[in-house]
This record gives structure tokens, C-alpha cells and sequence, in this order.
């Protein structure tokens, strides 16, 4: 009896993971877009007071042009305030920011010829970067990052 349960078992388990529908799917588009559509640097320090990691976003002008893949931005540092003083401002420099991007959906991004990693603290002195953005259909656009002010 108790093989018996266990086949019967087996079977409704067999049945339950496989899918009857074998055509009939309608056929997705795939995005074909390969843009950066927003730029953010941020500058992150330990508050030892909180014992925690804190971030400040810096102020950022920036235009981002399609026709041309550029994107050119003005970076400022804002003012002290709370757990950011005068002291930790002074350590912000265009060779600790963290950058990150908005992308097209289903896009991916990669630094060309030395750029920096996105996502982790980096230097940005160079002040003009590659990157390549590949859409998800495999198209695939290289873009210019210039920094070109940044202001304390």
C-alpha cells in the first residue's frame, strides 16, 4: 500500500512541474534601446556617531544628448549639514565618488579603455569616460561621460 501511495505520489509530482502549453506564446519584443537615460554621483563615509555608512548625493547639472552619446554634467558639493561636516566635505574630491546610471529596460553597461566601475567608490579626475551600453537585443551604443565642473 505504502508503494502504491508513493507512485501515485510521484505521478501528480511529475504532472504538477510540467506545462502542457506548447505553442500559442505570443513573441515579445526585445528591447532594443541602449541609452543612459540619468546620471548620480554620491560620496559615501562611516559616521562613527551613528555607526553606521552614510551617503550625501551631490548636486548635479547635467545634459544628456542621444543624437550624440554625450552626456556633459557640473558637479557641486553641498553644503555641511548634520552627520556631514565641514571635515568630511573637505575629503570630497572627484577620486572617491561613486557613479551610477539609469539605463534603457533590460540594458547593460561597461567601461571602456580604463573607465571607472560604476556602483563602487572610484576616481573621476580623468573628468571624460566610455562606456558601452548594450540593449538587450544586442545592439550596442558607446557613450562619453565629461565632467566638466566641479564645484566645492
Amino acid at each position: 500500500m505504502k508503494k502504491f501511495i508513493n507512485i501515485i505520489l510521484l505521478i501528480f509530482l511529475m504532472g504538477a512541474v510540467s506545462s502542457c502549453l506548447k505553442s500559442g506564446l505570443d513573441e515579445l519584443p526585445t528591447y532594443e534601446d541602449a541609452e543612459i537615460t540619468n546620471l548620480n554621483f554620491e560620496y559615501r563615509w562611516w559616521d562613527e556617531t551613528n555607526n553606521q555608512m552614510a551617503v550625501k548625493t551631490l548636486t548635479i547639472e547635467k545634459n544628456i544628448s542621444t543624437d550624440d552619446n554625450l552626456i556633459t554634467c557640473k558637479l557641486t558639493v553641498p553644503d555641511a549639514s548634520g552627520s556631514f561636516t565641514d571635515a568630511i566635505r573637505q575629503g570630497v574630491s572627484l577620486s572617491n565618488l561613486i557613479g551610477y546610471m539609469d539605463l534603457s529596460t533590460a540594458a547593460r553597461i561597461k567601461p571602456l579603455n580604463g573607465a571607472p566601475k560604476l556602483g563602487e567608490p572610484a576616481d573621476f579626475s580623468a573628468k571624460e569616460f566610455r562606456y558601452q551600453v548594450t540593449a538587450a537585443n544586442g545592439t550596442k551604443r558607446e557613450w562619453t561621460i565629461k565632467i566638466t565642473d566641479f564645484v566645492k
